[in-house]
């Protein structure tokens, strides 16, 4: 839930008591706009719509109102609308509107147009925090849309502000995993587990990077820990058996691969990691018993070209 200046309960309260009783609502359009984020915030979409529509519907020129309303185009993934909508807004500027409009050019892929409204921005005299706050979503839009190199930029950049804010050290660790930059990646993730040791998601994903990277040893200890926080995890059950596959170790990784086996009987990529596993180890009947379950349970396809394979 957002954080407010203001004790918000008795509006919400007003609110709700108003709508039970079927009155007609009226609020200004700040407290119109306060209620839609927290309803927005709670989950609960379609009143926090209802309300931004109730808002405008009563102050029609509202900034705060339509920049909501943007928002909500922005979110249902109606990029021209949206920017056709933010050329109504009278009070143009202000780092909302400029990342509404970012996002929705990106999407777009009017890169260009999205770089000069990043500039323009950029140049304006703002409060160092509002900086901070801008170049950090600016930074998650890049990542969303797959330009990372930008998106290492402005999170680097945030991170010399605040260097414990954990959304960006997450979302700078991913962007540079998906640049290929693994050693940077691990770099930022163990960041994440100075600020919090007992996270399971850094130690699952620091598992991952490890793994990818080849260091399988440092990978199955990172697992482990993961396993220690979240028992019996089948996706990190799986990382820690291939990891162990990858470092020679396959009779370990096939126990761990049948316990998963029997956890997720319908997980069909189980059943290819236990052949190829079994295939190591020359484990021919348990191969053949492996494919019989299969095709017990996901029928004969492919089946036949297996039998034949074990067979030669």
């Amino acid at each position: 839930m957002e954080e407010y200046d203001i004790d918000i309960t008795p509006l919400i309260e007003k609110y709700e008591q108003m709508r039970a009783l079927g009155r007609n609502i009226y609020f200004d359009a700040d407290e119109f706009a306060i209620l839609a984020e927290f309803y927005n915030a709670e989950g609960d979409n379609e009143k926090a719509e209802h309300l931004i529509r109730e808002g405008l519907s009563i102050h029609p020129d509202s900034p705060v109102l339509m920049l909501l309303r943007a928002k909500t185009l922005v979110s249902e993934e109606l990029y021209e609308e949206a920017l056709d909508y933010l050329r109504l807004i009278s009070d143009e500027g202000g780092v909302e509107y400029a990342l509404l409009r970012i996002e929705s050019l990106l999407h777009l892929d009017r890169i260009d147009e999205a770089d000069e409204q990043m500039l323009e921005t950029l140049g304006e005299e703002l409060m160092a925090e509002e900086h901070n706050y801008f170049i950090t979503e600016l930074a998650y839009l890049y990542n969303d849309v797959d330009l990372y190199d930008f998106a290492i930029y402005f999170l680097e950049e945030s991170l010399k502000f605040d260097d414990s804010n954990v959304d960006a050290i997450v979302e700078l660790a991913y962007a540079y995993e998906m640049n290929g930059e693994l050693e940077k990646a691990i770099l930022q993730t163990n960041h994440l587990l100075d600020i919090d040791p007992y996270s399971y998601d850094a130690w699952s994903n620091i598992g991952k990077l490890y793994s990818m990277n080849g260091q399988y040893d440092k990978a199955i200890d990172a697992f482990d820990f993961a396993l220690t926080i979240v028992e019996d995890d089948l996706p990190v059950l799986k990382m820690k058996a291939l990891s162990l596959y990858l470092n020679d170790n396959t009779p370990e990784a096939i126990a761990i691969f049948q316990h998963c086996l029997q956890k997720a009987p319908d997980d069909e990529s189980l059943y290819d990691s236990l052949f190829e596993a079994y295939e190591v180890m020359e484990q021919y009947d348990e191969m053949l018993k492996l494919i019989d379950l299969k095709e017990s349970i996901f029928g004969t396809k492919g089946i036949l070209a297996k039998r034949a394979f074990v067979h030669l």
